[in-house]
């Protein structure tokens, strides 16, 4: 019988490629989201994480494994509405870890990011970096990790946080993030707004890259947090030039004021990531022209 596996939140752009490749991988996948999911095949069970009777009845006695991408990932929105993403991003967990606790969940892998360390004046971010985050929704992440630390000391879960940088790939288009907002710009959309001198410099990594790393940190059993990423950063301004040389139009800009709790610049390392198996195989360009390409498709 096909192994079972949560995949919370598989009605967005990331938790629906890693549910499409789970049952490429043979697995029964369960996707539980608030939203429905475009994917009809899919057994999708609509649920708010932090109803924590309602997800009870949604998570399945039979599942072996969850990937928990279900999350509210609005730096901005997290300042605005700390209580709502403190709700969403970690009670939701700590209500998913409980019932994986009950069910006998062998293995729990978290979606978090690389803003749970904030600034730091180390040349690039490790797992080992510490925790400072500058934003509701750093610290939730942060706070998210310890409680999977917690679970996986005290009942054995293989609990691991795959802590990711900037990503991006097919399937943006109700997205807010700098890549969707440059393809609606060249369609003729509000201009790209530039924040700051568009100098900061962020990684950038294509969304099958990351669904790779998450069944690389599920399959061998990990406990603790992995840093994915490209390993290779670019300031925004390399970005628009790398978008121009994939579209093979001008990217419309305008400038606006520098954002309060924004890092200045991100490098990862990815060595631990690189140890267990993982690559980056889309370079920026390449994976420019491909999201290019899904926004121009009827």
């Amino acid at each position: 019988m096909a192994e079972m596996l949560v995949v919370t939140g598989a009605s967005g752009f990331i938790g629906s490629k890693i549910a499409a490749r789970a049952a490429i991988e043979g697995y029964r996948v369960i996707n539980i989201d608030k939203r429905p999911s475009t994917d009809p095949g899919l057994d999708t069970r609509q649920c708010d994480i932090t109803d924590a009777a309602a997800l009870a009845e949604a998570f399945p006695e039979q599942a072996t494994a969850v990937v928990h991408m279900a999350a509210r990932t609005s730096v901005l929105e997290s300042k605005s509405d700390p209580q709502g993403v403190f709700e969403t991003n970690l009670s939701g967990t700590q209500n998913l870890l409980e019932l994986s606790r009950q069910r006998g969940v062998r293995s729990f892998v978290l979606a978090s990011t690389n803003a749970v360390v904030g600034e730091t004046t180390d040349p690039h971010i490790t797992e080992a970096s510490a925790l400072a985050p500058l934003t509701p929704y750093g610290a939730t992440k942060a706070a998210g990790e310890m409680l999977l630390s917690a679970y996986a000391g005290s009942y054995g879960i293989a609990c691991s946080s795959v802590r990711l940088t900037n990503v991006y790939g097919t399937g943006m288009q109700n997205k807010d993030s700098i890549v969707p907002r440059i393809m609606r710009a060249v369609l003729g959309g509000k201009p790209l707004e530039i924040y700051g001198d568009g100098l900061q410099w962020r990684d950038f990594v294509y969304a099958s890259d990351v669904v790779e790393a998450f069944f690389l940190a599920l399959g061998r059993g990990l406990v603790g947090p992995v840093v994915v990423g490209a390993g290779q950063s670019h300031s925004v301004r390399d970005v628009i030039s790398a978008a121009e040389e994939a579209i093979g139009r001008e990217v419309p800009v305008v400038w606006g004021p520098a954002r309060s709790g924004e890092m200045r610049g991100v490098r990862v390392d990815i060595a631990k990531a690189r140890a267990m198996g993982f690559e980056p195989r889309v370079g920026l360009v390449d994976g420019l022209g491909l999201v290019w390409e899904d926004f121009n498709r009827p």
